[in-house]
């Protein structure tokens, strides 16, 4: 319950969610013969950047995107999570389970019924969809699919066949799909096993969750999650993390929520993301170096660029607060480093350059301080933004 209220709150309070542009794209398929609407919610600052995103692809819209943008947004702000691209695919005329796998399901002796037309859809995916959003926003390699019931079905298939085409599977209400398979008495646990067998991969990271109402009435559910676990966690390594969860007291629907944030903490661990600014400025090293340094490890490791955060609500872990705190403490050199690194990954925040020129003007450097604010000020215009009074006023006070 409290971790629903606290989505909740975070749905119609957080001021970050206001900032959050929405688009919305057409995309006509010959592979899947309809035409869908992609929903995509942009980082606050995604127009001021130069930065490349991670993209996360929803198939339930109506089910899933407003949580998963909220969450997205609140962990991604508080540097619990990369900043990212989230994406939700519209309903067709034809129902989702017309293009997950008919799968055999083992404990009722039937088959789903469901439409059996994932290849069409992997098509879809991998030759329409992904290339349009590739073409049109700034993404990296990095790609995570999130699924519910018939549509982590498919998202499993698409990890079995294309199994580079996402880095990253959420499959929700999905640990009694594992334990069946394409035909009687096989299961998709392991297929899954022999694909982390071979060397096909490049990079997995595979959570599915379920609630344990659903496993109350399939009992076998618990059998499902213990044998996934064994049977996967052996290629557990710096390229594959496998998992499968039960969160109890949650029922079919449920499990949204509270799985999110499960999935993303083991997506993004906790205890390897979240970082105190204060003590990095104080080890051996320039503060940007120290802070690149940390950024640098992630990205080594999930293997595309990850940033730091520029602005950050009550906290110092940002650049432009640690900035201030290095002007606070005399470290007038560090912090115009900083400040010029939060310019060249933000080139059109008027805020950034602003920042930086009031750093050139404590460093009595008044020719790039009002170079800054000028700059400063354009954006502002061009934003329609009332800071533009303020960059103004700065600009005056130095050309008197």
């Amino acid at each position: 319950m409290k971790i629903k209220l606290l989505i909740a709150l975070l749905l119609v309070s957080n001021p970050f969610f206001a900032q959050t542009t929405i688009e919305r794209l057409t995309i006509n398929s010959e592979h899947i013969d309809e035409t869908r609407t992609l929903k995509i919610a942009l980082p606050s600052e995604y127009e001021n950047s130069t930065k490349k995103y991670p993209i996360i692809l929803i198939l339930d819209d109506g089910l899933l995107f407003s949580p998963t943008t909220a969450i997205v947004n609140q962990l991604s702000n508080t540097s619990r999570m990369p900043e990212s691209i989230v994406v939700s695919l519209s309903s067709g005329e034809k129902h989702r389970n017309h293009f997950a796998p008919n799968l055999y399901n083992n404990h009722r002796d039937r088959m789903y019924n469901y439409g059996n037309h994932q290849e069409e859809f992997i098509k879809f995916l991998e030759l329409e969809l992904l290339p349009l959003l590739e073409k049109k926003y700034r993404t990296t390699h990095f790609k995570t699919f999130i699924g519910f019931s018939p549509s982590s079905a498919i998202g499993l298939h698409t990890l079995l066949t294309k199994p580079n085409l996402f880095q990253a599977y959420i499959c929700f209400a999905a640990a009694n799909i594992i334990g069946d398979g394409y035909s009687k008495d096989e299961r998709l646990i392991e297929k899954l096993e022999t694909l982390y067998s071979q060397d096909k991969i490049e990079q997995s990271y595979l959570y599915i969750v379920s609630g344990s109402k659903d496993a109350d009435s399939q009992p076998y559910i618990n059998t499902n999650i213990r044998d996934f676990n064994e049977k996967l966690s052996k290629f557990d390594s710096e390229n594959i993390r496998t998992s499968a969860n039960l969160i109890q007291g949650e029922g079919h629907t449920d499990v949204i929520l509270p799985g999110l944030l499960t999935a993303f903490d083991f997506l993004f661990p906790k205890e390897k993301w979240m970082v105190d600014y204060i003590d990095l400025i104080e080890k051996e090293g320039t503060a940007k170096n120290n802070i690149s340094s940390f950024y640098q490890k992630l990205s080594d490791e999930y293997k595309f660029e990850i940033y730091p955060n520029a602005d950050r609500l009550y906290s110092m872990s940002c650049l432009k607060n640690i900035g201030r705190r290095l002007l606070g403490t005399k470290k007038t050199d560090e912090a115009i480093e900083i400040y010029q690194y939060w310019v060249e990954l933000y080139p059109s925040s008027h805020l950034a350059h602003y920042s930086l020129g009031l750093t050139y003007e404590q460093n009595n450097d008044n020719s790039k301080a009002i170079t800054a604010f000028e700059k400063a000020y354009d954006l502002a215009l061009l934003q329609k933004s009332n800071d533009s009074k303020t960059y103004k006023e700065a600009i005056n006070k130095l050309t008197k």
